[in-house]
């Protein structure tokens, strides 16, 4: 199947769940006590108009595919077995091939940010190029990609999210997570065609500069501008995204925004994580899910090279099985919701390693282990795609952007292990902890509270509630009941 047909069936889908949530949600809207709330300012204004569909091709879209790209294609050049990229340099060193190959073959590694982050890849992948026989040049220009990936990411979901109803917030995380999937065959296919690493790394920065070209259409987060006390700015981007829309501003929504603003008085930083338990819980999990992802998919890209098999089809079946995961856990997530999606997705992930484990202990390699590889890719890709959508959805509008830069970071030094962990001479090894990690994942993240058609939580004190009358056991997510006015 094509991914434009992946895509395209996952959307039919996707319509026929919007439609059960719809029928929940209309009847809880008409309870004469449901305080108004800035999801419905954004019905008035129009949260599916022609403001949020090129921001979310181009930046939801787009965005990830890019940058999944330009991940990947640095780990394919450093892996690839018996071949190196040439690094020029060496003709005027008196070295020989094999030291100079461990010399500079590298051993490890919302609108401001996301402008930031575009440059930031960039800026990367020239210095790569400028800067190959300059070894801690070389590995700061990789690591600011490894700092920039996931901040820019979520930056751009989080924008989306926010701008989107809540019906609508599934059917965003699904097309972004189906093109990074896109973004890692990309990958595959780029490395493979090209042959040279110079190439791949000029490639990339090229898509991330028309990537700029494109900045005006990503708005400051109104949510965001009214938490920090920029009312008045945020009303004027609600005019600006509703004159695209052909909607207008609703008489309430002055009031709703000074609703949201109260939040300012939560404004701590990153210690508002240590406000409430259940804020420093969720956290602590989402990192837990993240880092497990990271290890999970970039070891098995590590991997790719020593079974035998082309490295860069494998890298590319890998990445294609990301688009029909996309269209699952988008279904499951819909109807069963997020948290036991989440914990399937890793569960399942760690029953593919140990199996994969004990199918080298038997001295099967090659194609069999490639197939494994791509279905543990195929549940690994859930967790992470679930994880992107919890983090935006249980985190309050004050923390949200904080709460995300933080879970990346921690589990970007988690993923300094990933080296590590996939190039241990015993090749079994790596599967066995990776298993044991998924597994364990899948039953820390079980105690995430279900967040599928919540309204985002604005403040400390809705994140510090959010979640605690849910039953564990609980199975499909129901909107509440009723939203006392205050």
């Amino acid at each position: 199947m094509s991914s434009s047909s992946t895509i395209v069936s996952g959307s039919l889908s996707v319509g026929q769940q919007e439609l059960e949530e719809n029928e929940e949600i209309s009847k809880n809207r008409r309870n004469p006590k449901v305080a108004l709330a800035f999801e419905e300012v954004l019905d008035s204004i129009g949260s599916r108009g022609k403001f949020q569909t090129r921001l979310n091709i181009v930046f939801n879209c787009f965005g990830p595919c890019f940058n999944m790209m330009s991940v990947n294609v640095f780990f394919l050049a450093m892996q690839t077995p018996d071949h190196w990229c040439h690094v020029p340099g060496r003709e005027h060193a008196n070295v020989s091939l094999e030291e100079w190959k461990n010399f500079t073959i590298p051993r490890y590694g919302r609108r401001p940010l996301q402008l930031f982050c575009l440059v930031t890849h960039v800026i990367s992948r020239l210095l790569l190029v400028l800067t190959p026989d300059i070894l801690v040049l070389f590995i700061l220009a990789e690591s600011l990609v490894s700092a920039a990936a996931g901040p820019m990411l979520e930056s751009a979901l989080s924008v989306g999210l926010e701008l989107a109803d809540i019906r609508h917030r599934t059917t965003l995380n699904y097309f972004s997570s189906c093109f990074l999937g896109v973004g890692f065959m990309a990958a595959g296919f780029l490395s493979w065609l090209l042959r040279n690493w110079n190439y791949f790394m000029y490639c990339t920065a090229a898509l991330f500069f028309a990537l700029i070209l494109f900045s005006r259409w990503f708005p400051e987060s109104p949510r965001w501008l009214a938490c920090k006390g920029r009312e008045e700015d945020a009303l004027r981007q609600l005019r600006r995204i509703a004159a695209t829309n052909g909607g207008q501003l609703p008489p309430f929504t002055p009031g709703v925004m000074r609703t949201v603003a109260k939040a300012q008085r939560d404004r701590k930083g990153f210690l508002s994580l240590f406000s409430s338990w259940n804020v420093f819980k969720n956290t602590v999990l989402l990192i837990t899910a993240r880092s497990a992802h990271l290890l999970t998919q970039f070891s098995l890209v590590l991997l790719a090279g020593g079974v035998g098999v082309n490295p860069f089809l494998t890298v590319v079946a890998q990445g294609a099985v990301q688009l029909p995961s996309g269209c699952v856990v988008h279904v499951c997530a819909a109807r069963f919701g997020r948290r036991w999606t989440a914990v399937g997705c890793a569960l399942l992930a760690g029953v593919t390693c140990a199996a994969t484990f004990c199918m080298l202990r038997a001295g099967i390699i090659g194609l069999a282990i490639t197939v494994m590889a791509v279905i543990t890719q195929f549940f690994t890709t859930g967790t992470i795609t679930m994880a992107n959508l919890q983090s935006v959805e249980v985190h309050p509008t004050c923390l949200r952007q904080i709460a995300a830069c933080v879970e990346w970071a921690v589990a970007g030094v988690v993923m300094s292990a990933v080296p590590y962990v996939s190039l241990m001479s015993d090749r079994r090894t790596p599967y066995a902890i990776l298993a044991a990690l998924n597994l364990g994942t899948a039953f820390a993240i079980s105690f995430l509270p279900e967040s599928a058609l919540q309204r985002l939580p604005e403040s400390l004190q809705d994140a510090a509630v959010f979640g605690r009358d849910q039953k564990y056991w609980s199975w499909k997510p129901k909107p509440p009941p009723e939203y006392p006015m205050k």
